[in-house]
Order: structure tokens, then C-alpha cells, then sequence
């Protein structure tokens, strides 16, 4: 086991210095040297206009959804209370129904909470997606206006020089370029989130 251990890392050895491209002295010549700039992508999803400006419709959104969840949680649980003093009063078989169409309405019920609160992500998700396809822009402007090869991101990043962040470049561009947007909801079914009856 040990022979057949050693022969495949050996093997994969020599497979990875076969792998690695070999740089002539010219072709090293080719080479940019790397001028780095560095971006804190979170800072620009909190500090530029364009995701202040749809912030507050989230949260009034977010809120509205909860007061919606909350609200009909609260029916569900007084419903299911009336039917648990009326255990006592009604025959099995009714009970028995009753109780079947009450977790039918709750299962309803969960699951228009679930596709809306999935239709609420996917349009706060498009948002942000819209915010970083502009943001991706005004970085490559920032970057060929000064003359960087490379950005990276700043949580990967252990330690730079403070001259290397050009976050606050990119949020000037970015809102230039998107100083406004609205979150689309026309995919967003309308009214409460109530299961079917």
C-alpha cells in the first residue's frame, strides 16, 4: 500500500510539473507589473446613492411582509384555539374534519408565505444584482483611470496601504452612473399573504 501511496504522488508530482507553463526570460518581459487597487464591494452596497435610495422601500416592504405574517399567524392561532374548545362539544368525525380543514388552510396559508417571501428575495436580490453589474462599470473605469491591472476585493485582502483602497472613486462613479433605482415588482404577485379558502 505504501508502494502504490508513494507512486501516485509521485506520479501526480510529475503530472504538475508537467502542467505548469515554463516562462522564457522574454515572455517574463511581457509580464505587467501589478498595480493593485483594492474595493470594499459592502461599503459601496451601503454608501452609494443608488442602494440608499431603494433601502427604505426595502424595509418598509420587509415590514409590511411581517405585519402581513404576524397578522395571519395570529388568526391561524385563534382559529385552531375555537377548534380546540370545540373538541369537547363535537362529534370525533366532525372534529376529525374540522381539523383536516384547518391544517389544509395552515398548509395553504405557509406555503403563500413561502412564494411571497421568495418573491420579495428575488426582487431585493435583482436589485443588488442591478447595483453590481454598475458597480463592476464604475470599477473598470476607476481602474483604467488609474492605470490599475487589478482589483481585489477588500475581504480578501489581510493588509494594504490606505493609498491602494479606491472605494470611495468607485462610489463617485457608481453614482454618476445609477443615481436612482426602483425595485421592480412586477413579478411580485399583489395583495396579502393569505393561503386559499
Amino acid at each position: 500500500m505504501k508502494t502504490t501511496s508513494r507512486l501516485f504522488i509521485f506520479r501526480f508530482l510529475i503530472a504538475a510539473v508537467v502542467a505548469v507553463p515554463l516562462v522564457s526570460p522574454a515572455q517574463a518581459q511581457t509580464i505587467p507589473t501589478a498595480v493593485i487597487g483594492v474595493v470594499d464591494v459592502q461599503r459601496v452596497l451601503r454608501e452609494s446613492k443608488a442602494s440608499k435610495s431603494v433601502r427604505p422601500e426595502i424595509d418598509r416592504m420587509r415590514k409590511a411582509f411581517q405585519g402581513e405574517v404576524s397578522k395571519q399567524e395570529q388568526q391561524l392561532r385563534q382559529v385552531e384555539q375555537e377548534l380546540n374548545r370545540q373538541r369537547a362539544i363535537l362529534a370525533p368525525e366532525a372534529f376529525a374534519q374540522k381539523r383536516r380543514a384547518f391544517s389544509e388552510e395552515a398548509r395553504k396559508a405557509q406555503s403563500a408565505v413561502q412564494l411571497r417571501r421568495r418573491d420579495l428575495d428575488r426582487a431585493f436580490n435583482n436589485t443588488k444584482n442591478e447595483i453590481l453589474k454598475n458597480l463592476f462599470v464604475a470599477a473598470q473605469a476607476v481602474a483604467e483611470a488609474k492605470k490599475l491591472n487589478m482589483l481585489v476585493e477588500k475581504r480578501s485582502v489581510f493588509l494594504s496601504a490606505k493609498t491602494m483602497d479606491v472605494t470611495s472613486d468607485i462610489i463617485v462613479r457608481l453614482d454618476k452612473r445609477l443615481p436612482k433605482l426602483k425595485i421592480d415588482l412586477s413579478k411580485i404577485k399583489k395583495g396579502a399573504v393569505k393561503g386559499k379558502k
